[in-house]
């Protein structure tokens, strides 16, 4: 922020998928661009730039995890893989030329509010050059993600193995696997993906699960060219797909839920992931692949060709832990000693440690981590705000995640909810410093935690919804259409405003009555055309080449659509 600037500015950390959608609100539906976006990696795309191990993808319809704002007609299938939601996502930045507003490896260390000049002051490293330094801004908002950094996993005796070891998320292209013995460490999505996908060129593929899965069968069908026709030509044909498929992924919610009703509906579609995972899974599995604890309370797995893969000669699976690590492989804890060539980690990620590893403090000094854990984890007014930290908004924040809906989803609501109350405010004048009171966001938390309670999330599994209070910082509690109904209608009186214009609402009014740029074009040539011709025939010539070079100009500043 320049020492003379008195308008406001906005700074982003992430330009994964929430930090381009974040992007793309300011510039395209607010008409505001003094912007800027900071990203570790060296492009945009987030947790599909870092996740790029073999059999990566999607494991919500892709379809449904689409922006709204830019729908892609020529999706190849149902569930798309890496490289494709990739491009996507890459496409999305340049079409509405969100590029420009993006500094890459760039890696944001802290953030402190300087309560007396009313603005952030954030602290960052170029990974490029190792130098420091700091920016201002009046709004700064964490578009991180909760897939950003592995999840922490320490073994006796990690450090012994002379083999090569990695995590998923940072997998290494330029190691070859083939014919090598390989050891996957974890049981989740990710694991469920790399193993069939590495089964056939590993020499051989085993898997340490500590606990069973629910697999279900997933269906993923190529679209045809009709189908691509149809999403691209004929008029809401693609959102009217969307829809169906955003209700039959909410509906799932209900098997998650408290209730005899829920319980009764809960069984009847674990017996159908079980007779799926029998009739999947060889004889010599079945004792042990089927959970113990009932479906949801971890993220259920749409089978990528899993449950066959374990046919394989090649391929072991073994339901036990780990014990320590030494120089050529890893004991388990029944005592069984492997070497291997490769470990695998496929671990997850640290999806309860919101935000890490950055120190954001607030108006008082105090860490966001310390009052969090004062606080018994992360947590947020609807998941986006948090008292003692003014002007500063979360994407995707605590709280939620949906059970089994797309994530796109959660961020778009989130971020119009966090344009509504805390960015448009600012722009119209309405208040200088925006922070939600401590009553309003413990009464929120305290509401979705009552929610929780019963639910299929705290059954005693052991998953990445409960931090280590043994509190579920991650989960909504509810349908994803119930998560956007409370957000389409804000509660103001939730916040403190302070320091704003009594005639803001004129502000507002300005801004929101704005005609888009072709409004003044097409207004501009109307007049022309029609009074200045019958007023002024000797110079029309002239003022009709005046207007086509305007209508040039003018439309070359609209983003190309490819």
């Amino acid at each position: 922020m320049s020492t003379y600037q008195q308008t406001p500015n906005v700074i982003i950390i992430g330009a994964g998928p929430s930090g381009i959608a974040m992007a793309h609100t300011l510039k395209c539906k607010l008409k505001f661009c003094d912007f800027l976006v900071y990203e570790k990696l060296p492009d945009v795309g987030g947790t599909w730039l870092t996740n790029t191990y073999p059999g990566c993808g999607c494991d919500v319809p892709t379809h449904l995890y689409s922006f709204s704002f830019n729908l892609n007609p020529n999706w190849s299938k149902q569930l798309c893989d890496q490289p494709e939601i990739l491009e996507y996502m890459n496409s999305t930045v340049d079409k509405f030329d969100l590029r420009k507003h993006m500094n890459f490896n760039v890696e944001c260390i802290s953030a402190s509010w300087n309560k007396g000049a009313g603005y952030w002051e954030i602290r960052f490293r170029d990974l490029n050059s190792g130098i420091e330094y700091t920016r201002h801004a009046t709004i700064f908002i964490s578009a991180v993600g909760g897939i950003s950094f592995p999840r922490d996993v320490k073994f006796q005796g990690m450090d012994k193995f002379k083999g090569k070891m990695f995590h998923t998320a940072r997998w290494d292209h330029g190691y070859d696997y083939t014919n090598k013995r390989v050891a996957i460490i974890g049981n989740g999505c990710s694991a469920a993906q790399v193993v069939p996908a590495i089964a056939g060129r590993a020499g051989h593929v085993k898997q340490y699960a500590r606990s069973a899965q629910w697999y279900h069968e997933r269906p993923n069908r190529t679209f045809t060219g009709f189908e691509k026709w149809l999403f691209k030509y004929i008029p809401f044909w693609q959102r009217y797909h969307r829809l169906q498929l955003f209700l039959e992924n909410d509906d799932l919610v209900t098997t998650y839920m408290p209730g005899e009703g829920a319980a009764v509906k809960r069984e009847q579609v674990e017996n159908a992931a079980k007779r799926y995972i029998y009739s999947q899974t060889p004889n010599k599995y079945h004792h042990v692949i089927v959970p113990e604890f009932p479906l949801g309370c971890k993220r259920r797995i749409f089978d990528p060709d899993y449950l066959q893969s374990l046919h394989a000669p090649t391929v072991e699976l073994v339901p036990v832990g780990i014990k320590e690590f030494d120089e050529t492989g890893i004991v388990s804890e029944d005592g069984v000693k492997t070497d291997f060539d490769l470990i695998v980690l496929a671990t997850g990620f640290q999806v309860a440690q919101f935000l890490a590893p950055m120190e954001i403090f607030g108006a008082d000094g105090k860490s966001l981590k310390q009052q969090w854990d004062e606080s018994r984890g992360a947590q947020a007014y609807m998941g986006s705000f948090v008292h003692n930290f003014p002007n500063f908004g979360i994407l995707f924040g605590p709280n939620t995640f949906p059970a089994h809906n797309s994530a796109l989803f959660a961020c778009e609501v989130q971020i119009e909810y966090v344009a509504k109350t805390l960015i448009a405010p600012i722009l119209d004048r309405r208040a200088k410093i925006i922070e939600v009171k401590l009553s309003a966001e413990e009464q929120w938390v305290n509401s979705i935690q009552c929610q929780l309670k019963g639910t299929v999330f705290s059954a005693g599994c052991t998953n990445w919804y409960i931090n280590r209070f043994g509190r579920n910082v991650a989960s909504w509690p509810s349908h994803a259409s119930t998560f956007w109904m409370q957000a389409y209608f804000p509660n103001y009186k939730d916040f403190c405003l302070i320091d704003g214009s009594p005639f803001w609402y004129m502000n507002r009014l300005r801004r929101l009555l704005r005609p888009p740029k072709i409004a003044y074009i097409i207004a501009a040539a109307y007049i022309i055309l029609v009074g200045y011709r019958r007023t002024f025939p000797t110079q029309w010539a002239y003022t009709r080449q005046l207007l086509l070079r305007i209508l040039q100009k003018s439309l070359r500043s609209f983003p190309r659509r490819h």
